[in-house]
Order: C-alpha cells, then sequence, then structure tokens
C-alpha cells in the first residue's frame, strides 16, 4: 500500500468531480478512508477539519473508514447551515457500513435541527425507529422516505425552492413539493444531528467519506466516490489471492456493507494458506460461518453450493462464534450427499464455538460432533466416541478402506475400520439424517466453519482454520 497509490486515486477522484462540474460543490469534505491514522482521515480535502469528539484509532480503518458507536462520537464539519444557499445546498456521506442492528431509532447520519426556528427546519439524512431511511432539506415538514440500505452515497442536495432530492443505495428520490425554510447557523454535525447545538442521535455506521456544500448532481457524486473507494481497497487489497477476493466481493454484496480491512486479512490468509498447503482443492463445500457481518453473508459458500437453512434467524449469527441457534432446533442442508464423494477419499471437518451432538451428518455413515459425546464416523456404521467435551477443530478423513483417522484438541488419531458404501442421503449441519434422508436430532452447537469434499491432511488444515477463528476474534 503506497502513497504513491493513494495520490494516484485522490488525484484522480479530483480529476473526475471536475469533469462532472461538481468538484467546485464539494465546500467541506473528509476522504475517511486510505489513510494510514485516523488523523490522516480527518485531514479535509476542502474546507476546514472537521472538530472530532471522541473517535479514537480503534474506530478507524484505512478501508471502509470511520466508525460511530451509536451513543457519543461525532464529528462537527464546522461548516455552517447557513453557509450555503437556502436553495443551493447538499450534505452526503458514503456509507461503507449502514447501521447495524440495536442502533437507536432516529439515528441522525449527519445534519441540523434548530426547533428554535418558527417554522422548524432541518437538513438531515437519518434513519427511522423502523429501519427505513428519511432525509429533510430545509423544511422539517415532509421529508422523504425510503427503505433501501447499503453501501454507497447517502444524502440530500436542494437546487429549487420547492423541491430536493435523497440519494440511498444507489437511488435517487424527488421530494415532490417542499418548500423550503431560512437555514439555521448551526454547525453540521456528521455521525449524529446537531439539535439546538448539541450532538443528538447518534448512528453507528461506518461512513468512508463525507461532503457539505452547494446543490450537486448525488448520483455522479456517487459514481465518483464509488470508485474512489473501489480503488483505495484495491490498494489494501494489494497480493490478495483471487478466490479470496471473489468470495469478499461475495459477502459485502450479501451483508450490504464492507468488511473491515483485518477480517479481509484473515480471509486472504485462510485462502492462501489453503492452497500452500494443497488443501484447496480438497475442499469442495466450505462455508466461514464467522467473520461475515450478517447472517446472509455466513451463508455466501467459500467453496461450493450454499446451504439450506431452517429455522435461523440473524440473532442467532455471532460474527466471532459463527452460528448457533441457543433452542437447538434449527440446522442447515449443506446441499452435499454423502456419495458425492467416493467411499476411499472423503473428510468432513468444522470448528465449533458451542458444544452439542452433531457438527455434520449423515444417516449412519458419517458423523462429526464437536463436544459432548464426540460421535465419529466415517463411511462406518460403528461409532468411535470420545467423553471430551470440547470446542474448536474436530475432523476427520479417509484415503483407504482399512481405516481412518480423526483430529480433536490438536492430536490425530487412527481408526482401524473398513469402510463402508457411502449412502445417499443428505449431510446435514447442526443435526443428522435419519434412515429417510429426513433431519433428526438438531443440537444447540456453535459452528464457526466447515468443511466437505475429499482426503486431506487433518492437522494442516486444522492450523488453518484455527488461526483464521483467532484472527477474527482479534479483529471485531
Amino acid at each position: 500500500m503506497t502513497l504513491k497509490a493513494r495520490i494516484t486515486a485522490i488525484d484522480r477522484f479530483i480529476k473526475g468531480c471536475k469533469e462532472d462540474g461538481i468538484y467546485d460543490d464539494l465546500n467541506a469534505c473528509c476522504v475517511m478512508a486510505g489513510w494510514a491514522s485516523l488523523a490522516g482521515a480527518l485531514t479535509p480535502l476542502k474546507g476546514d477539519a472537521p472538530t472530532n469528539n471522541g473517535f479514537l484509532a480503534a474506530d478507524f480503518d484505512r478501508g471502509i473508514g470511520l466508525k460511530g458507536n451509536g451513543s457519543s462520537k461525532y464529528l462537527d464539519s464546522n461548516r455552517a447551515n447557513n453557509a450555503d444557499g437556502q436553495d443551493n445546498h447538499h450534505s452526503s456521506v458514503f456509507v461503507s457500513s449502514p447501521t447495524v442492528s440495536g442502533g437507536p431509532g432516529f439515528d441522525r447520519y449527519l445534519g441540523v435541527y434548530e426547533t428554535a426556528l418558527t417554522p422548524s427546519t432541518a437538513t438531515n439524512f437519518y434513519q427511522t425507529s423502523d429501519g427505513s431511511y428519511a432525509g429533510s432539506s430545509r423544511n422539517n415538514v415532509t421529508p422523504i422516505q425510503g427503505t433501501a440500505t447499503g453501501v454507497g452515497i447517502a444524502g440530500i442536495s436542494r437546487s429549487s425552492p420547492s423541491s430536493f432530492v435523497m440519494r440511498i443505495a444507489g437511488s435517487t428520490h424527488a421530494s415532490g413539493s417542499v418548500p423550503s425554510y431560512t437555514p439555521s447557523a448551526l454547525d453540521v454535525f456528521v455521525f449524529c444531528g446537531n439539535l439546538n447545538g448539541s450532538p443528538w442521535r447518534h448512528t453507528n455506521a461506518r461512513f468512508a467519506f463525507y461532503s457539505i456544500g452547494s446543490a450537486t448532481d448525488l448520483a455522479l457524486l456517487d459514481a465518483r466516490v464509488s470508485t474512489l473507494m473501489a480503488d483505495l481497497r484495491a490498494i489494501e487489497e494489494t497480493g490478495f489471492d483471487r478466490d479470496a477476493i471473489a468470495y469478499i466481493r461475495a459477502v459485502e454484496e450479501a451483508d450490504g456493507a464492507y468488511l473491515e480491512t483485518s477480517v479481509k486479512v484473515a480471509i486472504n490468509n485462510l485462502v492462501s494458506g489453503l492452497k500452500a498447503e494443497s488443501l484447496w482443492d480438497a475442499i469442495g463445500s466450505s462455508c466461514l460461518l464467522s467473520g461475515p457481518r450478517t447472517l446472509a453473508g455466513a451463508l455466501v459458500p467459500l467453496r461450493g453450493d450454499a446451504p439450506t437453512p431452517y429455522g435461523f434467524v440473524s440473532g442467532d449469527h455471532s460474527r466471532t462464534d459463527g452460528l448457533r441457534d441457543p433452542g437447538g432446533t434449527s440446522y442447515l442442508n449443506t446441499n452435499v450427499r454423502d456419495d458425492d464423494y467416493p467411499q476411499d477419499d472423503f473428510h468432513m471437518a468444522g470448528y465449533s464455538t458451542a458444544s452439542g451432538t452433531y457438527m455434520l451428518s449423515s444417516y449412519n455413515s458419517s458423523a462429526l460432533s464437536g463436544g459432548g459425546a464426540n460421535i465419529f464416523l466415517c463411511r462406518t456404521s460403528t461409532p468411535f466416541y470420545s467423553p471430551t467435551n470440547t470446542v474448536g477443530f474436530s475432523g476427520l478423513t479417509r484415503s483407504e478402506s482399512s481405516r481412518y483417522f480423526v483430529r480433536k484438541q490438536s492430536t490425530t488419531g487412527e481408526r482401524v475400520e473398513a469402510s463402508n458404501e457411502p449412502v445417499d442421503l443428505p449431510i446435514y449441519a447442526f443435526c443428522r439424517s435419519d434412515a429417510a434422508g429426513n433431519p433428526a436430532a438438531t443440537t444447540a452447537i456453535g459452528i464457526a466453519f466447515y468443511s466437505i469434499g475429499t482426503s486431506l491432511d487433518l492437522a494442516k488444515l486444522d492450523t488453518h482454520v484455527s488461526a483464521y477463528v483467532t484472527a477474527i476474534g482479534a479483529a471485531i
């Protein structure tokens, strides 16, 4: 990540804005991603530097910007709301991660609200208590409302005394007839609103850019800032494995938000490590259930087909611990069948974060536990039981007919058991299949990773998967 590459990206952005005729509209502006430090993020591209209220170095990610805490942290842009004309104004942020569940209702992304004025005015963009988005420009009577969320420019622009526009998640919405009122002299705050001079209704979203100034074409601004963010993120991903980048992009699309740089590094290290150890090709189906921001992101396959979830809800997903239904009634169909792989060329592995009976299992053929009784089957009908109740990596693999290997608690053991023909039944996660292929014996196990495929070295897989889970825990 070189300074020259960052300068090139910024230069491209400025030239592009000038070509589009929107650069002069950016009267107060910060690019809050791409830099090595929080101080760099708060250095203005144009206008006065913002005043930092509470943000620390840990709140900054050079790949995706600055994150609010939903309660106290904000920036004073030091740009007065009335510094731009009543009918010639815009304010925007580039959202790299929208407000997450648990954020306050009606949290402000940026804005000003002056209740002392009659009629009361507002210039702000915010998320309402039901999760929808709204914006007002010089008028608090009739905001524009929308339901979409996602990365990109979120903001408002007014160039008419009778209407304004809002942009969110790549779409521009017109207000209809909404007359403007005289704006207040309060500063525009970012990460919250400015209520009569005090911070009000903070957000826990993450922003990579903000701009305040005269009326502008928000679609053009969105395109230019999106290109800038793509350039800056590409700098952070220099040298990344191609398959890792493809997976990261798919997760981000499912999450509706960008992943932190440290999370992306952990993913890349896992993929690169698996390839370096000649393990990648043996993994036919796999999910990283820890790391992504959402349940939808967690179900994006690292390899193979996506699993089909039954019963899981968003609250069952943890970025550090993976997926777990405390009630023990939910499960995944991995969409892999036991006989998809040869009788004597097979592995199943997973990383459990809470004990339970079945991590992965088909009916009386292949089974892998992550705690409790520690049940292991690998193309046999005679289960191997280990009494140790443990979490962490567990796996089994068979590469010949006379024996298979089991790994748990960082130790690999041999099991001398002749193989049987695999069954034409599903492999489920969080339960097993019965003789008819239906889910049975669901469990409250927690799973951060699983893989199914051909035979491989379990110790090497353990090393890379355990390092990934540890890195995710440190990153989030």
